[in-house]
């Protein structure tokens, strides 16, 4: 989940968020920065139109020329600017400030100015930036020079960078607030569907009772409710379904029962092989009707939880020992080995028939599709915690996409040996009635590896 749903979530909200900081920042401060210059612009228009004003009748009487040095002397100016008189035709009459420099009429304000509009220049000079405001001088509607103002832009600069870096860091405690919100909100979406993913995941399992909490009334609480309804749903049809196989077993035996008996009884009141036959055959099909109903009436209790277990303490290692020279005989005729390893004595409590069960079932299993030649290996060891048992076959294996599917009730996969396809789904229901675990993996034409972890502290509380 973490690399799902919530980090979309969160990350949405933030790109989100981070575009509109950075989007409402970049046009403040453009703002900001128009502002800012703009000022300084109209304080030196400003300063220009003051001046021509004050020396009206001058610029009237034509003394531009001649008093220039007098006139920009003599004038008190209230910013902090480099200030020249410049002529009709460029040349600088006056200046505030010492410069080798005496025509400007190749700057674009200056040509801007003698065309009779206000200029203006952006530059930088010796490593700092600078604005250049010239204004036209006009007698009438002559223009008879400029009045031309440069001025530092680094306190502007200043200014602009401490804004920038207030703006920066608001905008930053903007986004990690949204983020921390969204983190929020994201769990407020999540955390539903995490518990509504594991309840899920528990019925897939076999876990009809779990049932999902509804906190609120919305899409998640409707989902909630439908995933119940379902649970409740499928686990009455599995009742129901478990019912009638128990009822339909049951009926089943008394008829078999007798068809068992009759076949036995007319055995031996002929002497005729072809009757024998005929009868062995029945025989032989009633006992394995019998068989198939009797799993069949074990899947259905252990699934719907009737089937009591009788928990004892066992020595585990000797029960593992006895199935094993059980089926041995078996072993010897197909060409199986058998190879145990079986270290200490394992004590620990558990359903001493329903495990006896479970071994004899793999283990047939296991003699069911090994080749002759081949070898079945058991092992019996522990951990802290679990006794661990292994069966490792030699057999033609399973394909991944059968693997899958074995567990399933009534599963035969492609082979063509007898059974029911209940003996895996049995051997499931019973470990997992003793709080184990059941795994198997496989490789086609190299085996079959089986491993049954049954715990210590779990089984001791059933005793």
């Amino acid at each position: 989940m973490k690399k799902g749903i919530k980090r979309r979530v969160v990350w949405s909200y933030l790109l989100l968020i981070i575009f509109s900081v950075a989007l409402f920042e970049a046009m403040i401060l453009s703002s900001l920065r128009l502002y800012y210059m703009d000022g300084v612009k109209q304080t030196l228009r400003d300063q220009g139109t003051m001046f021509s004003s004050f020396y009206e009748q001058e610029i009237i009487d034509d003394k531009l020329k001649v008093d220039a040095e007098k006139m920009l002397n003599h004038y008190r100016f209230i910013i902090e600017a480099q200030v020249q008189l410049v002529s009709d035709k460029g040349m600088i009459l006056a200046n505030t400030h010492e410069t080798t420099e005496h025509d400007v009429s190749k700057y674009e304000d200056v040509k801007a100015a003698l065309n009779g509009m206000t200029g203006y220049l952006d530059t930088m000079l010796n490593d700092e930036r600078i604005l250049v405001v010239t204004q036209p001088l006009k007698r009438g509607n002559t223009i008879i020079g400029a009045i031309r103002f440069t001025t530092s832009l680094v306190q502007v600069n200043k200014v602009f960078t401490q804004n920038t870096l207030l703006l920066l860091s608001f905008g930053g405690i903007v986004i990690l607030a949204a983020a921390i919100i969204s983190f929020f909100l994201a769990n407020t979406i999540t955390k539903p569907v995490s518990v509504i993913t594991m309840a899920a995941e528990q019925m897939a399992s076999g876990k009809l009772s779990t049932r999902i909490p509804k906190e609120k009334d919305d899409e998640m609480g409707k989902l909630a409710d439908t995933l119940n309804f379902m649970a409740k749903e499928i686990e009455r049809h599995e009742q129901l379904k478990n019912e009638f196989i128990a009822s339909i077993s049951h009926e089943l035996r008394t008829p078999l029962t007798s068809i068992k008996g009759w076949a036995i009884t007319l055995h031996s009141m002929s002497e005729d092989q072809f009757y024998h036959e005929g009868l062995d055959i029945i025989s032989n099909e009633s006992d394995r009707l019998n068989d198939l109903l009797n799993e069949l009436l074990d899947f259905s209790s252990l699934s719907s939880g009737k089937l009591p277990l009788v928990f004892k303490q066992i020595n585990l290692s000797s029960l593992v020992k006895q199935v094993v020279q059980q089926l041995e005989p078996r072993g010897i005729r197909q060409g199986v080995k058998f190879t145990t390893l079986i270290g200490e004595s394992i004590k620990l409590a558990v359903d001493q028939n329903r495990l006896k069960q479970v071994l004899m079932n793999l283990l047939d299993n296991a003699l069911k599709f090994t080749p002759s030649g081949g070898e079945i290996t058991i092992k019996l060891d522990k951990d802290e915690q679990n006794a661990i048992l292994h069966i490792v076959d030699t057999g033609i294996g399973i394909s991944d996409e059968e693997l899958k599917l074995v567990k399933g009730k009534f599963y035969k996969g492609n082979s063509h040996a007898s059974g029911s396809g209940l003996g895996l789904a049995i051997v499931d229901e019973i470990v997992q009635a003793h709080y184990g675990h059941f795994t198997m993996k496989s490789q086609e034409g190299v085996g079959t590896t089986i491993e049954i972890r049954l715990p210590f502290v779990h089984l001791e509380v059933k005793k």
